[in-house]
């Protein structure tokens, strides 16, 4: 049985009834014990995208040296290389620069090095190889860049100043004591007048020392540092040439 809506409020509320809520036309009112359960909204992953693979183009280091054909065939490269090494690390000056090896071939020259600032090169013995020849020639590279006074004596004097380590022979252009110039060995002698040439143990470093003051002399404004070089060294070996 169908009642009227009003009349059925109004004999609820007489008999204590509370109101019973109004529905909007349409709508359906949800059951009070039932609980609507929300499903979670699960988050789309996150597209990741690839890095770039980044491509560090590091420079090509130069090569250290260049050997001719004949350095190439030579039986004697191991050591001719082993003894260029060894005297270029008291270079620095010279990182990065690309130098030409070859073989000296002229009679009564020990080496010899380009004064060409591009064309860097030293040309060498090897049976007769020492460590000083190859400063002496590393120093003309010097000279070719400015970095050293030119001439042969200069040359002389600024590779003593490089390291006793490296004077295992008596400079060839500074004036030197004649019993200090007879250490060194004859050509053709045994083991091809490498190694300490006969020097004393405290030869080389006397060269050195007094190499170093010389030149700052020379920085002093003294233009006769290598006079002074070879005189004091004269004196410290007992002798006057």
């Amino acid at each position: 049985m169908l009642q009227d809506p009003d009349h059925a409020r109004a004999a609820g509320a007489a008999l204590g009834w509370p109101p019973a809520p109004v529905l909007q036309a349409g709508a359906v009112a949800p059951p009070s014990d039932v609980r609507v359960a929300v499903a979670p909204q699960r988050r789309r992953p996150r597209r990741t995208l690839p890095l770039e693979q980044l491509a560090l183009a590091l420079p090509e280091r130069p090569a250290r040296w260049r050997l001719s054909r004949l350095v190439l065939r030579s039986p004697h490269r191991p050591r001719i290389l082993e003894r260029l090494e060894f005297v270029r690390r008291f270079f620095p000056e010279m990182d990065g620069v690309t130098v030409r090896v070859g073989l000296a071939q002229k009679p009564g020259v020990l080496g010899w090095g380009s004064l060409d600032p591009l064309q860097p090169g030293l040309w060498v013995r090897p049976r007769r190889l020492h460590y000083f020849t190859i400063a002496h020639e590393f120093t003309h590279l010097l000279q070719a860049r400015g970095l050293v006074p030119g001439g042969e004596r200069a040359c002389d004097l600024w590779a003593l100043a490089r390291s006793p380590l490296l004077i295992d022979h008596v400079p060839g252009y500074l004036r030197m004591p004649r019993a200090l110039r007879a250490l060194n060995p004859r050509p053709g002698a045994p083991g091809g007048g490498a190694g300490r040439a006969g020097l004393d143990a405290g030869h080389p470093l006397l060269l050195h020392e007094a190499a170093r003051r010389a030149i700052a002399a020379r920085a002093r404004g003294d233009r006769r540092y290598l006079v002074r070089f070879e005189r004091e060294v004269a004196l410290a070996l007992g002798g006057n040439g």
